[in-house]
Protein backbone atom coordinates (compact mmCIF):
# COMPACT_ATOMS: atom_id res chain seq x y z
CA UNK A 1 0.00 0.00 0.00
CA UNK A 2 1.96 3.08 -1.24
CA UNK A 3 -0.92 5.58 -0.10
CA UNK A 4 -4.37 5.17 1.96
CA UNK A 5 -5.66 8.23 0.03
CA UNK A 6 -8.95 7.24 -2.17
CA UNK A 7 -8.98 7.76 -6.06
CA UNK A 8 -11.62 6.37 -6.96
CA UNK A 9 -14.24 9.22 -6.93
CA UNK A 10 -14.81 11.69 -9.83
CA UNK A 11 -12.21 14.54 -10.05
CA UNK A 12 -14.60 17.76 -9.21
CA UNK A 13 -15.70 15.65 -5.76
CA UNK A 14 -12.10 15.32 -5.22
CA UNK A 15 -11.41 19.10 -5.75
CA UNK A 16 -14.26 20.06 -3.74
CA UNK A 17 -12.50 17.88 -0.65
CA UNK A 18 -9.36 19.41 -0.61
CA UNK A 19 -11.08 22.39 -1.00
CA UNK A 20 -12.67 21.96 2.28
CA UNK A 21 -9.68 20.60 3.91
CA UNK A 22 -7.48 23.69 3.20
CA UNK A 23 -10.06 26.04 4.25
CA UNK A 24 -10.96 23.94 7.30
CA UNK A 25 -7.12 23.63 8.55
CA UNK A 26 -6.45 27.47 7.65
CA UNK A 27 -9.40 28.92 8.71
CA UNK A 28 -8.49 29.30 12.41
CA UNK A 29 -4.56 28.52 12.81
CA UNK A 30 -4.13 29.40 15.83
CA UNK A 31 -6.85 26.87 16.64
CA UNK A 32 -5.21 24.06 15.26
CA UNK A 33 -1.80 24.17 16.86
CA UNK A 34 -3.37 24.80 20.21
CA UNK A 35 -5.61 21.52 19.11
CA UNK A 36 -2.32 19.81 18.20
CA UNK A 37 -0.29 21.13 21.48
CA UNK A 38 -3.07 19.23 23.67
CA UNK A 39 -3.12 16.14 22.10
CA UNK A 40 0.72 16.56 22.69
CA UNK A 41 1.06 17.42 26.17
CA UNK A 42 -1.51 14.73 26.81
CA UNK A 43 0.00 11.99 25.07
CA UNK A 44 3.94 13.24 27.32
CA UNK A 45 1.95 13.48 30.41
CA UNK A 46 0.39 9.66 29.67
CA UNK A 47 4.09 8.55 28.89
CA UNK A 48 5.33 9.97 31.71
CA UNK A 49 3.08 8.55 33.87
CA UNK A 50 3.73 4.77 32.81
CA UNK A 51 7.33 5.49 32.42
CA UNK A 52 7.52 6.51 35.86
CA UNK A 53 10.00 9.18 34.36
CA UNK A 54 10.27 12.37 32.57
CA UNK A 55 9.93 12.12 28.64
CA UNK A 56 13.49 13.71 28.22
CA UNK A 57 15.97 13.27 25.98
CA UNK A 58 14.69 9.89 25.13
CA UNK A 59 14.47 8.16 21.26
CA UNK A 60 10.89 8.59 20.27
CA UNK A 61 9.36 7.42 17.38
CA UNK A 62 5.74 8.58 15.39
CA UNK A 63 4.13 6.63 13.27
CA UNK A 64 2.29 8.73 10.54
CA UNK A 65 2.88 12.41 11.71
CA UNK A 66 1.69 13.91 8.84
CA UNK A 67 3.08 16.44 6.59
CA UNK A 68 2.44 19.61 9.05
CA UNK A 69 4.30 17.18 11.96
CA UNK A 70 3.41 19.72 14.38
CA UNK A 71 3.40 16.59 17.80
CA UNK A 72 6.42 15.46 16.31
CA UNK A 73 8.33 18.85 16.01
CA UNK A 74 6.91 19.96 19.76
CA UNK A 75 8.14 16.26 21.20
CA UNK A 76 11.27 16.96 19.64
CA UNK A 77 12.60 20.17 21.17
CA UNK A 78 13.37 17.95 24.73
CA UNK A 79 13.80 14.51 22.75
CA UNK A 80 15.12 12.67 19.75
CA UNK A 81 11.71 12.12 18.01
CA UNK A 82 11.84 10.59 14.93
CA UNK A 83 9.00 9.98 12.38
CA UNK A 84 7.96 7.49 9.70
CA UNK A 85 5.60 7.29 6.79
CA UNK A 86 4.71 6.00 3.89
CA UNK A 87 4.07 9.35 2.26
CA UNK A 88 7.52 11.68 3.21
CA UNK A 89 6.46 15.47 2.12
CA UNK A 90 9.71 17.40 1.89
CA UNK A 91 10.05 20.70 3.98
CA UNK A 92 10.98 22.55 0.86
CA UNK A 93 9.22 20.94 -2.68
CA UNK A 94 10.89 20.87 -5.89
CA UNK A 95 10.19 18.87 -9.16
CA UNK A 96 12.12 16.17 -8.51
CA UNK A 97 9.86 15.92 -4.85
CA UNK A 98 6.71 16.17 -6.79
CA UNK A 99 7.55 13.46 -9.75
CA UNK A 100 8.49 11.24 -6.61
CA UNK A 101 5.68 11.66 -4.95
CA UNK A 102 3.85 11.29 -8.08
CA UNK A 103 5.21 7.98 -8.99
CA UNK A 104 5.12 6.33 -5.01
CA UNK A 105 1.71 7.65 -3.81
CA UNK A 106 -0.07 8.71 -7.10
CA UNK A 107 -1.59 11.45 -8.66
CA UNK A 108 -4.30 12.85 -5.36
CA UNK A 109 -1.39 12.99 -3.00
CA UNK A 110 1.02 14.83 -5.80
CA UNK A 111 -1.68 17.55 -5.96
CA UNK A 112 -2.30 18.00 -2.35
CA UNK A 113 1.35 18.18 -1.56
CA UNK A 114 1.28 20.76 -3.94
CA UNK A 115 -1.49 22.52 -2.76
CA UNK A 116 -0.45 22.57 0.73
CA UNK A 117 3.17 24.27 -0.25
CA UNK A 118 1.58 26.72 -2.86
CA UNK A 119 -0.89 27.93 0.46
CA UNK A 120 2.38 27.84 2.58
CA UNK A 121 -0.19 26.04 5.06
CA UNK A 122 2.76 24.24 6.59
CA UNK A 123 4.71 26.49 7.13
CA UNK A 124 2.00 28.93 8.60
CA UNK A 125 0.75 26.05 11.08
CA UNK A 126 5.15 25.73 12.11
CA UNK A 127 5.25 29.43 12.57
CA UNK A 128 2.58 29.41 14.82
CA UNK A 129 3.53 26.66 16.50
CA UNK A 130 7.44 28.62 17.42
CA UNK A 131 4.78 31.23 19.22
CA UNK A 132 2.82 29.22 20.99
CA UNK A 133 6.13 27.51 22.30
CA UNK A 134 7.99 30.31 22.28
CA UNK A 135 11.39 29.03 20.35
CA UNK A 136 12.23 30.57 17.11
CA UNK A 137 11.07 28.47 13.90
CA UNK A 138 14.55 27.80 13.73
CA UNK A 139 14.63 25.42 16.46
CA UNK A 140 11.59 23.13 15.47
CA UNK A 141 13.61 20.30 13.38
CA UNK A 142 11.68 17.04 12.29
CA UNK A 143 13.12 14.05 10.78
CA UNK A 144 11.19 11.63 8.79
CA UNK A 145 11.73 7.92 7.34
CA UNK A 146 10.18 6.27 5.46
CA UNK A 147 8.53 3.30 6.02
CA UNK A 148 5.72 1.18 6.60
CA UNK A 149 4.19 0.66 10.15
CA UNK A 150 3.37 -3.16 9.67
CA UNK A 151 7.14 -3.29 9.04
CA UNK A 152 9.14 -0.76 10.76
CA UNK A 153 12.57 -0.26 9.43
CA UNK A 154 14.30 -0.14 13.22
CA UNK A 155 16.16 -2.76 14.99
CA UNK A 156 14.50 -4.22 18.08
CA UNK A 157 14.73 -2.61 21.27
CA UNK A 158 14.86 0.91 19.28
CA UNK A 159 12.58 3.35 21.05
CA UNK A 160 11.95 4.22 24.54
CA UNK A 161 8.14 5.69 23.26
CA UNK A 162 6.11 5.16 20.29
CA UNK A 163 3.07 7.50 19.31
CA UNK A 164 0.50 7.36 16.59
CA UNK A 165 -2.96 9.64 16.32
CA UNK A 166 -5.31 8.26 13.83
CA UNK A 167 -3.28 6.24 11.53
CA UNK A 168 -4.56 2.15 12.60
CA UNK A 169 -7.72 3.05 11.09
CA UNK A 170 -5.66 3.00 7.66
CA UNK A 171 -3.75 -0.29 7.50
CA UNK A 172 -4.35 -3.18 6.76
CA UNK A 173 -3.29 -5.26 9.11
CA UNK A 174 -3.54 -3.62 12.88
CA UNK A 175 -2.32 -6.49 14.54
CA UNK A 176 1.01 -6.81 12.38
CA UNK A 177 1.45 -2.98 13.32
CA UNK A 178 1.03 -3.74 17.21
CA UNK A 179 3.25 -6.65 16.61
CA UNK A 180 6.33 -4.06 15.26
CA UNK A 181 6.14 -0.99 18.02
CA UNK A 182 6.12 -3.97 20.80
CA UNK A 183 9.21 -5.43 18.68
CA UNK A 184 11.51 -1.66 18.82
CA UNK A 185 10.08 -0.31 22.10
CA UNK A 186 12.77 -1.21 24.69
CA UNK A 187 11.91 -3.00 27.97
CA UNK A 188 10.33 -0.30 30.28
CA UNK A 189 9.16 1.68 27.12
CA UNK A 190 5.78 3.05 26.39
CA UNK A 191 3.18 2.60 23.58
CA UNK A 192 0.30 5.45 23.24
CA UNK A 193 -1.83 5.18 20.66
CA UNK A 194 -4.89 7.19 19.10
CA UNK A 195 -7.17 5.14 16.90
CA UNK A 196 -10.24 6.29 15.17
CA UNK A 197 -13.11 3.97 15.18
CA UNK A 198 -14.50 3.37 12.09
CA UNK A 199 -18.08 2.72 13.73
CA UNK A 200 -18.11 5.96 15.04
CA UNK A 201 -20.37 8.53 13.45
CA UNK A 202 -17.38 10.07 11.54
CA UNK A 203 -15.74 6.53 11.17
CA UNK A 204 -15.34 7.05 7.44
CA UNK A 205 -14.02 9.69 7.15
CA UNK A 206 -15.83 11.71 4.68
CA UNK A 207 -14.63 15.12 5.18
CA UNK A 208 -18.22 17.09 5.37
CA UNK A 209 -18.52 15.50 8.50
CA UNK A 210 -15.38 16.59 9.59
CA UNK A 211 -16.45 20.34 8.94
CA UNK A 212 -20.01 19.45 10.43
CA UNK A 213 -21.30 16.58 11.98
CA UNK A 214 -24.78 17.44 10.53
CA UNK A 215 -24.06 17.48 7.64
CA UNK A 216 -25.39 13.82 6.86
CA UNK A 217 -27.43 11.47 8.68
CA UNK A 218 -26.01 9.80 12.14
CA UNK A 219 -23.99 7.24 11.22
CA UNK A 220 -24.40 7.16 7.23
CA UNK A 221 -22.09 4.42 6.61
CA UNK A 222 -23.61 1.81 8.61
CA UNK A 223 -27.08 1.99 7.54
CA UNK A 224 -28.30 0.59 4.26
CA UNK A 225 -30.88 3.99 3.82
CA UNK A 226 -27.87 6.19 3.74
CA UNK A 227 -24.97 4.13 3.29
CA UNK A 228 -24.66 5.44 -0.62
CA UNK A 229 -24.27 9.12 0.46
CA UNK A 230 -21.15 9.04 2.19
CA UNK A 231 -17.81 9.67 0.52
CA UNK A 232 -14.72 8.27 2.56
CA UNK A 233 -11.49 9.84 1.23
CA UNK A 234 -9.14 7.19 2.44
CA UNK A 235 -8.71 3.54 2.51
CA UNK A 236 -10.14 2.41 5.76
CA UNK A 237 -10.20 -1.23 6.94
CA UNK A 238 -13.39 -1.09 9.11
CA UNK A 239 -11.79 -2.80 12.38
CA UNK A 240 -14.32 -2.68 15.16
CA UNK A 241 -13.89 -1.80 18.57
CA UNK A 242 -13.41 -5.54 20.05
CA UNK A 243 -11.00 -6.48 16.74
CA UNK A 244 -8.68 -3.48 18.46
CA UNK A 245 -8.97 -4.70 21.98
CA UNK A 246 -8.04 -8.38 20.61
CA UNK A 247 -5.16 -7.05 19.20
CA UNK A 248 -3.57 -5.22 21.22
CA UNK A 249 -4.25 -7.34 24.11
CA UNK A 250 -2.15 -9.94 22.00
CA UNK A 251 1.12 -8.03 21.35
CA UNK A 252 0.72 -5.62 24.20
CA UNK A 253 -1.04 -7.99 27.49
CA UNK A 254 -1.79 -5.85 30.17
CA UNK A 255 -2.95 -2.20 28.17
CA UNK A 256 -4.96 0.04 29.16
CA UNK A 257 -7.72 1.89 27.10
CA UNK A 258 -10.00 4.71 27.12
CA UNK A 259 -12.95 5.69 24.99
CA UNK A 260 -13.58 9.09 23.14
CA UNK A 261 -17.46 9.45 23.54
CA UNK A 262 -19.05 12.09 20.74
CA UNK A 263 -21.59 14.99 21.57
CA UNK A 264 -23.51 14.26 18.36
CA UNK A 265 -24.96 11.50 17.31
CA UNK A 266 -26.91 11.52 20.97
CA UNK A 267 -27.73 8.46 23.23
CA UNK A 268 -30.86 9.60 22.01
CA UNK A 269 -30.26 9.77 18.53
CA UNK A 270 -29.04 6.01 18.66
CA UNK A 271 -31.99 4.97 20.72
CA UNK A 272 -34.22 6.68 18.04
CA UNK A 273 -32.91 4.36 15.78
CA UNK A 274 -33.06 1.19 17.43
CA UNK A 275 -36.45 1.51 18.02
CA UNK A 276 -37.02 2.02 13.99
CA UNK A 277 -34.57 -1.50 13.83
CA UNK A 278 -31.29 -0.07 12.61
CA UNK A 279 -28.17 -0.53 13.89
CA UNK A 280 -29.00 -3.63 16.00
CA UNK A 281 -25.63 -5.34 15.92
CA UNK A 282 -23.76 -2.48 16.95
CA UNK A 283 -23.03 -2.06 20.71
CA UNK A 284 -23.97 2.04 21.85
CA UNK A 285 -19.99 2.04 22.99
CA UNK A 286 -18.28 1.41 19.44
CA UNK A 287 -20.98 3.53 17.75
CA UNK A 288 -20.87 6.46 20.43
CA UNK A 289 -16.93 6.52 20.97
CA UNK A 290 -14.73 8.47 18.41
CA UNK A 291 -11.39 7.02 19.40
CA UNK A 292 -10.07 4.51 21.24
CA UNK A 293 -6.35 5.75 23.23
CA UNK A 294 -4.53 3.01 23.92
CA UNK A 295 -1.22 3.11 26.53
CA UNK A 296 1.31 -0.23 27.37
CA UNK A 297 4.28 0.06 28.81
CA UNK A 298 6.45 -3.02 27.53
CA UNK A 299 7.76 -5.03 30.55
CA UNK A 300 11.26 -4.91 31.78
CA UNK A 301 13.91 -3.23 33.44
CA UNK A 302 12.35 0.13 35.38
CA UNK A 303 13.54 3.43 33.57
CA UNK A 304 14.96 5.57 36.52
CA UNK A 305 14.68 9.23 36.33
Amino acid sequence: MGTYLRTDRPGLSLLLEMVRLYRRQSRDIPRTVAESLDVQRDMVTAIEELRCAPLVDCDVLEIGPGPARLVLLATGLTNRALGVDLECAPDRLALSDLWRIWQQNGSLRAVKTLGRHAMGLDRKLRAELARQLGVRPAQLQSRIEPGDAQALPFADESFDAVTSTSVFEHLPDPARAAAEVARVLRPGGVARMITHLYTSHTGAHDVRLFDDPHSLPPWPHLRDATRARVQPNSYLNQWRLADYRRAFEDHWPGHTDWLGIEDYPSQTDLDALRAAGELQDYSDEELRASVLVTSWRKPGAKVSA
